[in-house]
């Protein structure tokens, strides 16, 4: 059986890993557009620094990834995230997130009462909701974000709380993006109590420390908490698994950066890329991995499939990720920096023969930008095809801590859309990851990009980091100059859950199914943009490939 992978992202990497592993008598082979592997996933090493150009964690309680990195033999590099309080930036001031929100909805009266972020109209406002009757959803059960949150808790609450804090997951424009594809759970519980305030606060009441495994599948029970995110862990259930390794948990507690694992996101201390150079490394014999190979046509042709494959001589594959160090006037010229082993490693072929490959099976895990290069005549694609796709920069900058003049609070801020600037938000990465950082020193990693603001694609790598240093000198009120600046732009890389998501997809995979026999499309445009969703569709593929007969 010939199967031919497309796509060497972490998800085509995990859907390779497992299934040469569950099928040692298939001869798979996966094809990577770019000179390396990992996707968006991007660790390099600035002197002491550990600096992420693309995500910089991932959500523990999916833990698909985390079984993942036990199975590589990374586990006793795990760490979580350092907690602390997280602020909000609105046109000059800084105000704390309420605390017992979840997601930004309030689920505890006095926190919400006190807090100075929203005012006393929009307070009674977003209280009114206790007597509102469910949202009127469209013909799909869908409903955008951000409509139905306005709905229930009124323009102030949305403008100030709820969409810093969702939209910037997705990176998108709130009022498109669709809460059935997203968050529907909301919508559940919504269902189930009436409306959203009286719904979180009984589900908070009935037991602060449940999840959303129900809710996500469907039965909505007292107590059920919802939290971002498909098919993840319950709390007890995440403890649970957590917990079942006294030793490990010990190890955790004891290493810089973990807080004794109480936080909600996940790092490994080589980064995020020690995951792709580990799968690599352990990939079975049957699998043979390429990059730099552009599949440009994929035919169906009596029952096989029938791949051209040709050198890239690109970048990224559907979607433009460049980094680049920008030099400031204090930084040291000398500064080294390295890039992971996962994109060069000696065991990657070069691909010579430039015949069309012969598959039995095809997995394609790629953008969806790159279904524009074939079945180029077959409209059941177009939905795929056009995907609003949103942009993004990282700017990651350092600093003297000893002359840091800036108020340090908590593990960062996020900047409502209201206000006049084209940043989203900050970390304090030496606050939330400390082990990624020196002791002596600051880092900063902030977001550039809005809907309808096009600085990310316009302006150039040294105008960006200037951008970046004095919007955020001016937020955080503070003169210190940066000893380096590192810029990685995201052109069109955020696929866009818009309203009408599920229902496109479910098209398509409809018509994939009655005339593509054996052709599987998992990750991001799909099921989850987080990297344990990819994780997961490409282990439940693998799954379901194991189960035919």
């Amino acid at each position: 059986m010939n199967v031919t992978i497309v796509g060497g992202g972490l998800t085509g990497l995990t859907a390779a890993y497992y299934l040469g592993h569950a099928k040692p008598e298939w001869n798979i082979t996966l094809y990577e557009q770019a000179p390396r592997f990992g996707g968006k996933i991007q660790t390099q090493r600035v002197d002491d620094f550990v600096v992420e150009l693309g995500p910089d964690s991932y959500l523990g309680r999916k833990t698909e990834m985390t079984d993942l990195v036990h199975d590589l033999g990374l586990g006793d590099t795990l760490v979580s995230n350092e907690t602390g309080q997280a602020f909000v930036y609105d046109e000059g001031s800084i105000h704390p997130i309420p605390g017992g929100s979840i997601m930004g909805i309030p689920t505890e009266m006095m926190p919400f009462v006190k807090a100075t972020l929203i005012s006393w109209s929009g307070k009674l406002r977003a209280g009114l909701d206790y007597f509102k009757k469910p949202y009127e959803l469209d013909e799909n059960g869908d409903v955008s974000i951000g409509h139905f949150f306005q709905y229930h808790l009124g323009q102030e609450m949305m403008d100030k709380l709820i969409e810093p804090l969702l939209a910037g997951i997705y990176g998108g424009d709130i009022y498109k993006i669709s809460l059935l594809s997203t968050f529907p759970h909301f919508i559940q519980v919504e269902q189930k109590y009436g409306n959203m305030v009286k719904g979180m606060m009984a589900a908070k009441m009935g037991h602060s420390k449940a999840g959303v495994s129900k809710a996500a599948k469907g039965a909505v029970a007292e107590g059920d908490v919802p939290r971002a995110g498909k098919g993840i862990m319950t709390d007890r259930q995440f403890e649970s698994h957590e917990a079942k390794s006294t030793k490990a948990q010990a190890d955790m507690a004891s290493r810089k950066g973990t807080a004794a694992q109480s936080g909600m996101f996940r790092q490994l201390t080589g980064g995020l890329e020690s995951v792709i150079t580990a799968i690599v490394d352990a990939m079975p014999s049957n699998v043979h991995l390429y990059t730099g190979t552009l599949v440009s046509n994929i035919r169906y042709i009596e029952g096989m499939y029938a791949i051209d494959v040709v050198n890239s001589g690109n970048d990224t594959c559907g979607c433009q990720s460049n980094s680049n160090s920008i030099k400031t006037d204090s930084i040291n010229a000398e500064n080294r920096v390295e890039a992971s082993d996962s994109t060069t490693d000696s065991a990657i072929e070069v691909l010579l023969d430039k015949a069309p490959a012969m598959a039995d099976h095809v997995i394609i895990a790629t953008p969806p930008a790159t279904y524009t290069q074939w079945f180029k005549d077959d409209s059941g694609f177009d939905f795929l095809r056009s995907m609003e796709q949103s942009s993004c920069a990282i700017a990651i900058m350092a600093f003297n801590k000893s002359t840091f003049d800036g108020d340090l609070k908590g593990s960062g801020l996020l900047i409502t859309r209201k206000t006049d600037t084209p940043l989203t938000a900050c970390t304090i990465l030496n606050q939330k990851w400390p082990q990624t950082t020196p002791d002596d020193k600051v880092v900063l990693r902030v977001f550039i990009g809005k809907p309808g603001n096009d600085v990310v694609e316009q302006y150039s790598d040294e105008e960006l980091s200037e951008l970046a240093v004095e919007e955020i000198q001016h937020i955080m009120r503070f003169s210190a100059k940066p000893e380096w600046v590192r810029i990685n732009r995201l052109i069109h890389c955020m696929p866009q859950y818009n309203v009408g998501h599920r229902a496109g997809i479910k098209a398509v995979r409809e018509h994939v199914a009655e005339n593509y026999p054996n052709l599987h499309l998992i990750g991001t445009p799909f099921d989850g943009i987080g990297i344990p969703d990819g994780v997961k569709q490409a282990k439940e593929l693998v799954q379901t490939l194991v189960n035919e007969k």
